[in-house]
């Protein structure tokens, strides 16, 4: 037995210990367990996983074999109100390598590399720090036990220096990689970005709408939100990473 398989037969009894009672706690174990007898399939594909309605803690596509986030409790209805779209305005390090930085600062977000691949190490009935000071209409101060984070790996604002974009810790980045936003629009502020990837915001689109089908009843597209709509003029993320304003991304999210 791996170390990988030896932590999901703890986080099966830590569930049947604590939470068996609870119909999304049965599902996740059926997931784990199907893991560890069919580790070829994908979680869509085991007949011990069920189509819909389950409302599941962990997300079937997202890559979880990571240190565990410190998460400071349960959100108010067992399941996040809706996301907090940011960047990480560092270097596209990859998945292991963001998912280890967040447990050693102290945050609890999902992670999206350059190559579009998503972490989580976190139950979705759990939230944890990744906004700080925060406000929203009808969530309250500090969005953090509402809202979860969802940490996209990208420089984010670039500085110019002559013809050259650089990164504020001095990398140069492409002029194919940047992205001008010539006026404040929307949550946008005026500036040069490093884009996301084209992987990257495929990644985004399939976690979001994953997110509030997986829980109809409670995770909104209205609460999908930038970090820099919760916490204007400290914050400017996703700003121009984004190909699109943040209310352009719910209505998309609302038309699709």
């Amino acid at each position: 037995m791996n170390a990988a398989e030896k932590e999901q037969l703890f986080t099966i009894r830590w569930y049947v210990r604590e939470k068996w009672g609870e119909e999304s706690s049965k599902a996740e174990v059926l997931d784990l367990l199907g893991g560890l007898l069919e580790p070829g399939a994908t979680p869509q594909d085991r007949p011990s996983v069920s189509k819909g309605g389950q409302k599941l803690l962990w997300c079937p596509f997202a890559e979880r074999n990571f240190k565990k986030s410190r998460t400071a409790g349960s959100y108010a209805k067992g399941y996040p109100l809706g996301a907090i779209v940011h960047f990480t305005a560092g270097r596209r390090s990859g998945l292991e390598a963001g998912m280890n930085e967040q447990v050693e600062n102290g945050y609890t977000y999902f992670v999206i590399d350059k190559d579009g691949n998503i972490g989580q190490n976190f139950s979705l009935d759990s939230w944890g720090s990744h906004a700080g000071q925060s406000t929203w209409p009808g969530l309250g101060d500090r969005v953090s036990d509402d809202l979860v984070g969802i940490e996209i790996q990208c420089a984010g604002m670039l500085e110019k220096s002559g013809s050259v974009y650089k990164t504020w810790y001095g990398e140069t980045v492409p002029a194919s990689d940047v992205r001008t936003v010539a006026a404040q629009t929307a949550n946008q502020e005026a500036g040069a970005y490093q884009k996301y990837t084209a992987a990257q915001e495929d990644a985004l689109i399939r976690l979001l709408p994953w997110l509030r089908e997986n829980n109809p009843d409670v995770f909104s597209y209205d609460y999908v939100l930038g970090h820099d709509e919760v916490s204007p003029r400290r914050k400017n993320d996703p700003g121009g990473s984004l190909s699109m304003t943040m209310p352009a991304l719910r209505k998309k999210l609302k038309g699709a």
